[in-house]
Order: C-alpha cells, then structure tokens, then sequence
C-alpha cells in the first residue's frame, strides 16, 4: 500500500488528450509519469530491427512484453520508484501517471486511493487529431487502420494474465472521474481540466 501522498491516473485512447491533462497537472505542482514513455524507451530496444520501433503495434507488445516478463505492475511500480527519487530534491502535491492502460495499473491507483480519470473522446476527432500532427513513430493511415491499431488495447490476448496485458474497456469501467474532450476548442478543455485538476484530493 503506498501512504501519504496522492496518486492520480490518466488514460483515455489514443488522441484523446491524455498528454494535454497530464501537463496540467504538472504544472500545478505534480511529478508526472508517461507510462507510455517508459514503453517506449524498451519498445525502441526490443524492436530495434523494425523500421518503426514505436508504432502502435510494437508499443502494445511491448507494454505486454514488460508486464508478463517483470510483473504485471512493475510500470506501477516503476512510476512510483521515479516520483520517490524526485523528492529527494523537490517537494510536489502528488504524483500524476499517464497512459494508464492494463488493469493492474488501475487497480493500484483506485486501491492507494487515488483517482483514475478517463477522457472520453469521439473516434473520428481523435484520428483527425492523429493525422494532422504526427507523433514519433505515427504514420499516415486510414481510419479503418488506426482502428485496427487501436483495438488490440481493447482485446486481452487469451495466452497472457488478464491483469498483465492492456485492457482499455477495463481501466474505463475503473475510473473514478471523466472528462470529455470532443471540442476543437483546446483552451475549453484545457479550462475544464484546470477546474478537474483543482477539485482533485485524497480520498
């Protein structure tokens, strides 16, 4: 059980804003960690022989990969290693987790009493957003591709732990506050996260 300071966890599918709140949250004194950055760094060592080490499907492997081979919570486990080191030079109101996607990373968030936000938002905004600012990694393809993409977050792999592999529909039916982000207005949502982000506490 980790004590006395608060835990939030963001997750959303891709493009729905995740990285946007996150930042919001760091900026009003939180240590943040992108659970999808620490994929990313292995998924770079794993697939360093495919021409894109960071594509989605590599990602999702990855993540898999790590958690079946290290211990279904070790990126858990691992954010929370990085927020205490950090204090060792500064003093933050709590730590922020990113990219929440396998079951085992909500249950530790909602079980350390803190909270789980999903940020809803529509398919089609979400590849719109994807194709007019490629990330790293990201290549321009149909919707019915990054659908594709996209669902194998959505499917548990029936040869690996369910609490080991990405579950969106899952860590969604866990959260325990949702925001929606459908506007193309980015400073209404980034105003409705900033209230999120105030009203937020340890349970």
């Amino acid at each position: 059980m980790v004590k006395d300071f608060l835990i939030v966890g963001i997750a959303g599918k891709i493009r729905s804003g995740k990285d946007t709140l996150a930042e919001i949250f760091i900026q009003n004194g939180y240590f943040g960690v992108s659970v999808g950055d620490i994929v990313r760094e292995r998924s770079r060592e794993l697939h360093s022989d495919d021409p894109n080490p960071i594509s989605t499907e590599n990602m999702t492997k990855t993540s898999n990969y790590l958690r079946a081979k290290l211990g279904s919570d070790f990126l858990f486990k691992e954010a929370i290693a990085r927020y205490k080191y950090s204090l060792k030079s500064k003093s933050y109101n709590g730590l922020v987790i990113y990219s929440i996607r396998a079951p085992i990373e909500a249950d530790r968030i909602v079980e350390n009493h803190g909270q789980l936000i999903w940020i809803e938002a529509n398919d089609e905004i979400r590849y719109k957003r994807a194709m007019e600012n490629l990330r790293t990694g990201d290549s321009v393809n149909s919707f019915e591709k990054f659908k594709l993409a996209e669902s194998m977050q959505f499917t548990p792999d029936p040869n690996m732990p369910d609490e080991s592999q990405m579950n969106l529909d899952y860590v969604k039916n866990k959260a325990t506050k949702l925001l929606t982000n459908n506007d193309s207005n980015m400073n209404k949502f980034k105003a409705e996260a900033l209230e999120l982000v105030k009203s937020i506490k340890l349970n």
